[in-house]
């Protein structure tokens, strides 16, 4: 383990970088990829133009042997951005003087350092967005199983942070599935839009390759995988943005999950715990702390941090602004890490997460089964009406608040209730089995809609 390297943030610690992101997701944005990536558009700008007539095949040939990372001198072109501001020119320079005349009279022909910068970065970005998609569709995954196994393990349900009604923890578990689904379909959609490729020439329109501009910008991002642009976007950033900002809402998604295992691992109401290993007190020895929701509630608020400072990218003028465009640099690889890290995190939490469900059902004890108030309400509605029913289950209520009167002894302890129900009646009123309404029907719909998810 190497201390002495360089980190001055979370995701480069040695310490904290393995808690903070996805390794897969870091080595995409690493400078090695980053150089490899820039490397590959000038070997396929080459290769189209030969193809196209524009320069010799031998100097595409002798270019593509050239174009190597093995070929460049990392301190030198480190000294050599220090002193450019930008990193394109010193690798070209470089490059050109391992490749010998040909390199040097063909190498980067009609391109711009713009061309290199936005469409390596598109091919990287299209990689980051695939591992995403990837780990949305292994939570998707992992929690539809869980949403089946759970569909009849009742719960509490909770708004506004007090009980509310009867529910099963497939059906709560069910609005995350559905959420996560549309985070799918919205990134199939964004995709293309952020990671469309450039080659412009000096200010985009391809004036330094004559008659044939389009047709090799069309072949060359068709050879590097990457959508084409309609009309002239030098300036344009509405792509990235729209991804970052897409990344937030993932983190909500994300956020509302652990804030939901947070809460309801607390030791009074233990329905749910962390199953990863971990999370220790360095000074309680019985305490077992939810570090992975932890971890996917801090990368939420970093994620939304790059949100809010996204917009700062369209600060444009003219054709082009360097000053904004490095916002990219840095905004981008680390709004990338943020969410693949709490993806990661979030597989792993719900994966191994304990689902206690005799404590669920034990909790409405705790609320003296007052949660059932509204099903008893609704049956006898139906012999009195609903507003004298209301006034008749809340005046019963009112009049039985110590802790020991449950809902059904209550209840059957007033002779205005009773008056109304047998005692089946009530118990199958009280049942909270009885009041999941289309529950089953819904969770269906949900399970459906992940199962459409490839």
């Amino acid at each position: 383990m190497d201390r002495s390297a360089r980190s001055t943030s979370v995701y480069d610690s040695t310490l904290y970088g393995p808690i903070f992101s996805n390794p897969a997701m870091a080595a995409l944005w690493s400078d090695d990829e980053m150089v490899k990536s820039w490397l590959s558009v000038e070997t396929a700008l080459a290769q189209v133009q030969a193809e196209l007539g524009v320069i010799p095949t031998e100097a595409a040939q002798a270019i593509a042997k050239a174009a190597l990372v093995d070929n460049l001198d990392w301190s030198r072109l480190a000294l050599d951005t220090a002193e450019v501001g930008m990193a394109i020119k010193p690798v070209i320079d470089q490059i050109a003087a391992a490749g010998g005349p040909l390199v040097q009279q063909y190498l980067h022909w009609g391109a711009t350092t713009q061309d290199m910068l936005d469409s390596g970065q598109a091919l990287r970005l299209q990689r980051a967005l695939a591992l995403i998609k990837t780990q949305l569709c292994e939570l998707i995954a992992v929690l539809s199983a869980m949403v089946e196994a759970h569909r009849h393990t009742l719960m509490v349900a909770r708004t506004n942070a007090q009980d509310a009604a009867p529910s099963t923890w497939g059906f709560h578990a069910s609005s995350y599935l559905t959420e996560l689904c549309r985070h799918w379909q919205r990134l199939g959609e964004l995709t293309p839009r952020a990671t469309m490729g450039m080659y412009g020439g000096a200010i985009g329109n391809l004036a330094s390759v004559g008659s044939q501009g389009i047709a090799i910008r069309n072949r060359l991002l068709a050879k590097l995988g990457l959508p084409c642009p309609q009309g002239q976007w030098n300036a344009s950033h509405d792509g990235l943005v729209e991804v970052v900002q897409f990344f937030a809402l993932v983190h909500g998604t994300l956020l509302r999950i652990a804030n939901d295992v947070e809460l309801m691992s607390r030791a009074p109401i233990a329905e749910v715990q962390e199953g990863e290993s971990g999370g220790g007190s360095s000074t309680m020895p019985h305490k077992a702390n939810p570090r992975a929701a932890n971890m996917i509630q801090a990368l939420a608020r970093l994620g939304w941090m790059y949100a809010s400072s996204a917009p700062a990218m369209l600060d444009q003028q003219d054709v082009r602004s360097s000053s904004a465009r490095m916002l990219d640099w840095s905004l981008l690889p680390e709004a990338c890490l943020a969410v693949s890290g709490g993806l990661l995190r979030a597989n792993k939490l719900l994966a191994k997460l304990h689902i206690n469900s005799q404590r669920m059902r034990d909790n409405f004890q705790a609320s003296r089964h007052l949660i059932l108030s509204e099903a008893v309400m609704m049956k006898l509605a139906e012999k009195v009406g609903r507003e004298q029913a209301y006034g008749l289950v809340k005046d019963a209520i009112a009049r039985h608040p110590e802790p020991h009167w449950q809902l059904p002894a209550l209840l059957r302890d007033t002779p205005a209730v009773m008056a109304h129900f047998s005692d089946d009646e009530l118990a199958r009123a009280c049942d909270p089995a009885g009041h999941l309404g289309a529950s089953d029907a819904l969770i269906d719909e949900a399970l459906a809609l992940a199962a459409s998810i490839k």
